[in-house]
């Protein structure tokens, strides 16, 4: 029954977000950033700790940037994405990087962040 609730869940946080993603940070990598960071914004917004499925998803979401460019979409996308969630304190992004095990992930990321400089 959680898995259900969970795999619902995301689906509308995926449908939500390629709406936002369409009109903000239109950006090759931005369905692969929603995909592999959904299962992460209990952990963004506040929570102890992310669950493995974050950690995992954060990983492969590291792997799949190949170049400054791919990161700075990917910045982009989390800039725009972020807002949605609601609350969230900024420093959660690193902090997910330190907590997963993840060198070089993402610094702050705030409205003013300029991703060029990721």
């Amino acid at each position: 029954m959680f898995r259900l609730i969970n795999f619902i869940a995301m689906l509308v946080f995926l449908n939500f977000s390629r709406d936002i993603t369409e009109t903000t940070a239109a950006s090759p990598l931005c369905d692969v950033v929603i995909f592999y960071l959904s299962p992460c914004e209990g952990f963004i917004k506040g929570g102890a700790n992310p669950a493995p499925e974050c950690c995992v998803g954060a990983k492969r979401l590291i792997d799949e940037l190949k170049t400054k460019e791919d990161r700075i979409e990917v910045c982009l996308c989390i800039k725009a994405l972020l807002p949605q969630l609601g609350p969230f304190d900024p420093n959660r992004v690193p902090l997910l990087g330190q907590k997963c095990g993840i060198k070089n992930f993402f610094p702050p990321i705030t409205p003013a962040t300029d991703c060029s400089k990721v």
